[in-house]
């Protein structure tokens, strides 16, 4: 279909670019459709145009992976994620979180559960454009004998798909040899730390996989907030990132993974969107086409990191 002429500068340009060459790097934002109606900070009229869009394949213009977290709250529909699939170019990932009946809730979830969440992703998985399943666990998870056996029973049910796990109380600081065990990778954290928060270290990268997600660190409104947006509206400055992106690159330069995944979820304003531009410069595969006007006067700090040269980072 012919693209639509628009004076709109966010609506010149919809349509999906060749795929870029990123080898192993996969990143992206937490989620990808942020309306009026989800709260502060939407990205309508910001990141993606005022007119009516196709939020997928705009924002798959920009990014080669998405994490997805509608499933967290309810499987989605064969329909739906193969609709998702047939939207995205060809190299495009989605990594799922998991529904919350099986990280969230303390009793056992039945067979037809697993059932109906592995049917709902199943597309994904047949269009090769499953990343990974995302098992997100609460900070109030601790690691106990009990704990243990059900992240074990989760785990082995899911055995035939890639896993990245976010355990986030310090007493799992140990649990990458069990996570490997069970074919499956932690998910390195940045967020405010607390006492009982865990401690992470990208040199305990053990497997195919490396997962990432930076949820911002504003501290003061991460448990007391009036809207939980609050808590992730931050904007990681080039100056904070690039520790991540030295590490990252240096990680990559030694170990045998295949796949990178980076994920920003401080999505109110748009923030992760700007954030996941500059990651992508620092890591030397800038985001090649033009960025939404109203997204650049927003933020133009991301201008210069998509220029410049990163590779002496």
């Amino acid at each position: 279909m012919p693209e639509k002429k628009s004076s709109d500068p966010t609506t010149s340009s919809l349509f999906i670019e060749p795929k870029d060459n990123t080898g192993a790097w996969r990143v992206g934002t937490s989620g990808w459709s942020y309306p009026p109606s989800s709260g502060p900070g939407s990205w309508t009229g910001l990141f993606y145009p005022l007119s009516k869009t196709d939020e997928l394949k705009f924002y798959s213009r920009y990014f080669n992976a998405v994490e997805v977290n509608s499933t967290f709250y309810r499987p989605c529909a064969p329909k739906t994620a193969e609709s998702w699939a047939k939207r995205t170019p060809e190299d495009f990932e989605f990594t799922v979180k998991a529904w919350q009946e099986f990280t969230h809730k303390k009793g056992e979830w039945t067979v037809e559960q697993v059932g109906e969440f592995k049917e709902g992703i199943r597309p994904l998985i047949e269009s090769h454009k499953l990343g990974c399943i995302l098992f997100q666990f609460p900070a109030s998870f601790r690691h106990t004998p009990e704990t243990m056996d059900r992240l074990k029973s989760l785990l082995d049910l899911f055995e035939d798909c890639p896993k990245a796990v976010e355990l986030r109380h310090r007493s799992w600081g140990e649990a990458v040899p069990i996570l490997k065990a069970f074919d499956a990778v932690p998910a390195f954290i940045d967020e405010p730390k607390f006492k009982d928060s865990i401690r992470q270290d990208f040199e305990s990268v053990a497997g195919p996989l490396l997962y990432l997600r930076l949820h911002g660190r504003k501290f003061e409104k991460w448990w007391r907030h009036e809207h939980r947006n609050e808590r992730y509206d931050y904007l990681y400055t080039p100056e904070e990132l690039r520790p991540y992106a030295i590490r990252l690159k240096s990680v990559l330069d030694n170990k045998a993974i295949q796949r990178a995944y980076v994920f920003f979820n401080n999505h109110p304003g748009a923030k992760a969107v700007a954030n996941a531009v500059m990651m992508r410069a620092q890591l030397d595969i800038p985001v090649k086409p033009e960025l939404p006007k109203t997204l650049v006067e927003k933020y133009p700090e991301m201008e210069p990191q998509r220029h410049q040269d990163t590779k002496g980072t």
